[in-house]
């Protein structure tokens, strides 16, 4: 049954019990793309429902990643969970030059398909789920796509649908906000007949003016600086943990952490060598995809996200009985503290629910 609705919690229910021990948690050389990759694999193993985490970006492995390998025993307890980071960043970061410079979205795309034909194999009797963040839930559709067969459920977090009505999405809810000097920045960078750049600038300038990203509560309400600030500290409290997990996790050395920051350091994003691959963020289009799968998907997004309208979602629940959508109150493209755990808690009711 189709399911919408918005869930608020108390903040803490999703953080204790961190003592709990996984069965399994191992790290793995996996060949993907042609490519040998590193992943890592927590839980109680066996038959029990297995987790693939797609984490965003591209090569943006916050949220997910090998690094949060431990950092979710709420979902380890329950589900033998698979870690990877994107080929290029993170511990599977590589020189430059090594990193083909024609490599795009559909190459990540490929190599999730390999890696859930991988776990298939190592986990012959186990439900497969796929959860995504962001980018991936980009990988979660193409991987669902190619190998239905194999996949119990998906579970796309912070979703993406189509990457040019995002970029619509975002100039809209800036338009009227935007200074002159802001305004023609834009227009020049639309008039260079490339995506990327203007799309990631106006991304940015929704980002400024909007709660899509980090969700502030006083933004645009013309109350004191002092209060907006206190807001986006109290919201931001599972960010800055996600941030430090990245400096404190046994499963990153100090060099992975160049790794990391791959899709925002201006020889990750910026450079000529790597412009096919933002470049081809254009082509992303999941509707299709969406709209003729039979398999449960469920979609958890804030309700300040500009990537999709949530009511765009919310229609799709209704249209599609396959699918669910939970709405996050108060929340952006990254989940407050209280979002967190929510998302976290409608995750797990669909994966055990699924599998």
């Amino acid at each position: 049954m189709t399911q919408v609705g918005e869930y608020v919690g108390e903040t803490g229910a999703w953080n204790r019990g961190r003592q709990w021990k996984p069965s399994i948690s191992e790290r793995h050389t996996v060949i993907l793309g042609g490519v040998s990759q590193k992943i890592s694999v927590e839980g109680p193993g066996g038959s029990a429902p297995v987790m693939i985490m797609f984490h965003g970006g591209p090569w943006a492995p916050f949220i997910y990643g090998l690094a949060y390998r431990g950092f979710y025993p709420e979902l380890s307890k329950r589900f033998t969970l698979v870690w990877w980071d994107q080929y290029g960043c993170g511990r599977n970061a590589r020189r430059l030059h090594d990193i083909p410079s024609d490599i795009s979205v559909e190459t990540f795309a490929r190599m999730a398909i390999d890696l859930t034909g991988e776990i298939r194999r190592r986990f012959p009797h186990s439900p497969i789920l796929l959860n995504g963040y962001s980018f991936g839930t980009y990988l979660t559709m193409q991987t669902v796509a190619a190998r239905e067969s194999d996949i119990a459920g998906v579970i796309n977090l912070g979703p993406i649908m189509s990457m040019r009505e995002a970029t619509g999405h975002f100039r809209a809810a800036c338009d009227r906000r935007m200074n002159e000097r802001e305004r023609l920045r834009m227009q020049q960078l639309q008039n260079i007949g490339r995506y990327d750049p203007y799309a990631a600038y106006v991304e940015q300038l929704a980002g400024k003016y909007t709660n899509c990203c980090h969700y502030r509560d006083a933004l645009g309400s013309g109350n004191p600086i002092w209060r907006a600030i206190a807001d986006s500290w109290r919201n931001d409290a599972m960010f800055r943990r996600w941030m430090l997990r990245l400096v404190t996790s046994g499963d990153y050395r100090p060099l992975d952490l160049i790794g990391a920051a791959m899709g925002t350091l201006p020889y990750g994003r910026f450079s000529r060598r790597f412009r096919t691959l933002w470049d081809s963020m254009e082509n992303i289009d999941l509707w299709p995809i969406a709209e003729r799968l039979p398999i449960p998907v469920i979609y958890i997004q804030g309700d300040a996200e500009l990537y999709v309208l949530p009511d765009e979602l919310a229609a799709l629940a209704e249209r599609r009985p396959n699918v669910e959508y939970v709405r996050l109150a108060h929340s952006g493209h990254i989940p407050t503290s209280r979002a967190w755990e929510w998302a976290m808690h409608a995750m797990i009711r669909f994966g055990q629910a699924v599998s």
